[in-house]
C-alpha cells in the first residue's frame, strides 16, 4: 500500500485510540494487514515502464521503487499539511503517534534497501512475504485507483468521526 494510505488509515486510527502507545502499535499492525491487500505494486519497474519481458538489474529496480517512494513521500507530504493545518484534533499524541506507527514498517524496508543491515534482513523478508500472501494482484494503474479510493474513504472517515 502506498505509505499516504497508510498514513490515512493510521489518522483514523489515532482520532479514535486516545492511547498513544495502543495507536501505535494497532497502526503497526493495521499495516500489515493493510499490506496483504493486493494493491498494484508488485513489480513497479515492470508496469512503469511497460517492458515485461526485460530483465532488470538490481539498480534498475532500485531506482524504479525510488522514483515511485519519491512521489508517494512528497504527496504523504502534502497530506500531512493538510491533516495539521485542517484538524485540531491531528496534533493529538495519540494521532502522531498512529501516524508514526503505520509508515515505519516502510521506512524500516526502506533503510534495508539502503544498507542490506543484517539486522533489519528478517523484517524485510517478512515485510516482503506478507505482500505475497495473496498471489493475484492488480495492474498497476488499477492498484493506483484502488488506493486513491481507499485514500478518499479514509479522509472522508476523518470528517465523519
Amino acid at each position: 500500500m502506498f505509505i499516504t494510505a497508510h498514513a490515512a488509515a493510521s489518522a483514523v486510527i489515532g482520532k479514535e485510540i486516545a492511547n498513544p502507545l495502543l495507536a501505535f502499535v494497532i497502526s503497526i499492525v493495521l499495516h500489515f494487514v493493510f499490506d496483504i491487500i493486493p494493491h498494484g505494486d508488485r513489480d513497479y519497474c515492470k508496469r512503469f515502464f511497460g517492458l515485461q519481458f526485460k530483465r532488470f538489474s538490481e539498480e534498475e529496480k532500485f531506482k524504479s521503487m525510488a522514483f515511485y517512494s519519491l512521489i508517494d513521500t512528497v504527496l504523504l507530504v502534502f497530506f500531512l499539511l493538510y491533516l495539521f493545518k485542517s484538524f485540531a484534533w491531528a496534533k493529538d499524541d495519540s494521532v502522531i503517534w498512529a501516524i508514526i506507527g503505520g509508515i515505519i514498517p516502510d521506512f524500516i524496508v526502506a533503510i534495508y534497501m539502503l544498507t542490506k543491515s543484517r539486522w533489519l534482513k528478517g523484517f524485510f523478508n517478512f515485510h516482503h512475504e506478507n505482500h505475497s500472501l495473496i498471489k493475484w494482484d492488480f495492474s498497476l494503474y488499477g492498484g493506483m485507483v484502488f488506493q486513491a479510493v481507499i485514500f478518499c474513504a479514509l479522509v472522508s472517515l476523518l470528517y465523519l468521526l
